[in-house]
């Protein structure tokens, strides 16, 4: 039995790393199936001893216990975009989804939120947009030289905005848009940074190291980098024709004929011997260099290499050697933007998958061409560039609101399902669903549906009307008839007579926030109006609240969503958690209030039936 279990975390680990599209996927994810006996969404890392540095682990660093040849110590902590549950192991809950401003303070970028608000750039990042933010940490900042540092917050208005400007892309871009030797402008007048992926599984931004990737935010997304980036405004050729220290590199360069070769496009890394190092070659060597062309190619090389990975590479293969080197880059331009402008019409398609008209007629009725309309776009647009809150206008005169959540990008209750199809004039998002705009507010959509009719009694009856109908995000996991016919009738006559109780009850079905289903995955936790939090999930198409399943998903209204329940929700019971990771048993027992209302409905026929289903 221990062979084949090895043999299957043998087999599990190789399909991973044969899965993974980059090192650092791969990485990643082999961090999530060391840190995977500590609970869900856990992350193994190991860190560096003697210092700060942390890395996700690959399995010969794993087995070695070093990276780069040193020791190192082994910890557990949340996968990015995930965070704890008092009671819970591992890390089941994912992190708070808010603008951007608010996620720097979320991740640790403390001090980039601090700058943020002296530079009055927190107005932009907490409003309407989709940004990418390579955020540098609170350490990035401390380490850079005092007197850059004193020029940035001396003049907040201008060059510290500038230089947050720089971290910032006028689009949203997860670790799998950053592709290895892409560039992209950035929001310092479009100066360009630069992606580099390196086969440890580092990834580069104008050689800063991003530790921790995709932090979603409302109007963008969040990567904590180690280092707060610089500009790049010169080629090469020019940095070695201004530096006084590089005199001899500067003629061995022009003897080598290599001086048109770096005012070029193109991508080097350079080590670049100092003055001081020429001086220690005996004078017939540097005679022979200086007039070998080829004797200079040896510093040079066609690619680039960051410092972090350069490190790497020396430790690895044990190259212990001496070099005081400078690094530069000299990199082709390349301009994305995230609208096309052309001189004729442009649209953007909402095309729904085939299961999706399963149970629609495909006559051309009217109501069919009218439905139909709405799902093109009057404008082209790119998903990377949609940011929550946004309204889209459709050719049939709607307007459709964007909801980004952490892991779905929906437009009302329909949510992209796979990558942009980008033509000339128009582009397609393909999407899960056919759209259903609302046409009302969540109690207009509870009037207009027989199967609530209960409902909307007990919701006047409890004095919630005006809740239901004012501006809001709400979700309501809206009880059927059918929910309260299941009821005792002596529990339903005495719930329906005390407006207190039913006012309670119902707020535990309305979420505080706004969550379609193509948006639930597992472990998703909502906080209804009253009440410890809901917990949903996702299986076979369908949504479950607290294992109550949802028979209708999605019926949209302009202040929320109706989810349509035929059982009435109730609390789930005490967990009890066992947590034997750490070689120790721990047992916590989650405090939920259980009143007598629910304890009526546990011991109701259909409660009972709900027991046996499960």
């Amino acid at each position: 039995m221990k062979r084949l279990t090895w043999f299957a975390l043998a087999i599990t680990l190789i399909a991973t790393v044969f899965a993974a599209k980059t090192p650092y996927q791969a990485v990643l994810q082999h961090s999530r199936i060391r840190g995977r006996p500590h609970g869900p969404n856990v992350c193994a890392m190991q860190n560096i001893q003697g210092t700060d540095k942390k890395y996700f682990t690959n399995c010969k660093q794993w087995y070695h216990r070093k990276i780069c040849g040193k020791p190192t110590v082994v910890s557990y902590e949340c996968c990015p975009g995930y965070e704890k549950v008092i009671g819970e192991k591992g890390c089941p809950a994912a992190l708070p989804l808010v603008n951007i401003y608010k996620t720097l303070g979320v991740v640790g970028a403390t001090t980039t939120k601090m700058y943020s608000e002296r530079a009055n750039l927190q107005e932009e990042i907490e409003g309407p947009g989709s940004f990418t933010f390579f955020a540098p940490s609170s350490e990035a900042w401390a380490a850079l030289p005092t007197e850059i540092l004193d020029a940035l917050v001396s003049n907040v208005n201008i060059e510290l905005l500038n230089a947050l400007h720089y971290h910032m892309i006028n689009k949203r871009l997860t670790s799998d848009d950053l592709k290895h030797g892409t560039s992209f402008p950035s929001m310092y007048q479009d100066f360009d940074v630069h992606i580099h992926h390196y086969s440890n599984g580092i990834v580069t931004v104008n050689c800063a190291r991003l530790v921790k990737t995709d932090q979603h935010a409302t109007n963008g997304i969040v990567h904590v980098v180690d280092r707060v980036i610089t500009a790049i405004t010169n080629n090469v050729n020019s940095l070695i024709d201004t530096d006084d220290d590089l005199d001899t590199l500067r003629t061995a360069v022009a003897a080598a004929g290599l001086t048109s070769l770096l005012e070029n496009e193109g991508s080097y890394t350079i080590f670049a011997p100092t003055n001081e190092a020429f001086e220690k070659i005996p004078p017939e060597t540097l005679t022979r260099i200086l007039g070998d062309p080829h004797e200079a190619f040896f510093h040079f090389t066609s690619t680039m290499q960051c410092i972090s990975e350069l490190n790497w590479i020396f430790d690895e293969k044990k190259l212990c050697v001496g070099l005081n080197f400078v690094h530069w880059e000299l990199i082709g331009f390349f301009h994305f933007c995230c609208h096309l402008v052309i001189i004729f019409w442009s649209r953007t398609l909402l095309a729904p998958l085939n299961d999706a008209f399963k149970d629609k007629s495909l006559a051309m009725t009217p109501d069919m061409k009218k439905l139909l309309r709405n799902h093109i776009l009057k404008e082209k647009f790119s998903s990377k560039c949609l940011y929550h809150g946004q309204e889209l206008e459709t050719l049939g005169g709607l307007k459709l609101r964007v909801f980004v959540f952490r892991n779905s990008l929906c437009i009302e209750n329909a949510c992209i399902a796979a990558h942009d199809k980008n033509g000339r004039f128009a582009n397609m998002f393909i999407v899960d669903k056919l759209l259903t705009p609302p046409m009302g507010t969540v109690m207009d959509v509870l009037k207009a549906d027989d199967r609530f009719s209960t409902l909307v009694g007990a919701i006047q009856r409890a004095g919630l009307t005006e809740l239901l109908n004012e501006k809001g995000a709400y979700t309501f996991f809206a009880p059927t008839n059918a929910a309260f016919s299941a009821m005792p009738p002596a529990d339903l006559n005495k719930l329906m007579r005390d407006p207190k109780e039913l006012a309670n009850l119902l707020r535990y079905h309305i979420g505080e926030e706004f969550l379609v289903s193509g948006a639930v995955t597992p472990h998703t936790r909502m906080k209804p109006l009253t009440g410890e939090k809901l917990e949903l999930g996702a299986l076979n198409s369908t949504v479950y609240v607290n294992r109550v399943p949802v028979v209708e998903a999605d019926l949209m209204a302009t202040n929320g969503v109706v989810h349509a329940v035929d059982v009435i929700v109730k609390p789930l019971p005490p967990k009890i958690v066992s947590d034997q990771a750490e070689g120790s048993t721990i047992r916590r027992t989650s405090a939920v209030r259980v009143n007598d209302l629910f304890q009526k409905v546990l011991r109701s026929q259909s409660s009972r039936s709900m027991s046996r289903v499960q």
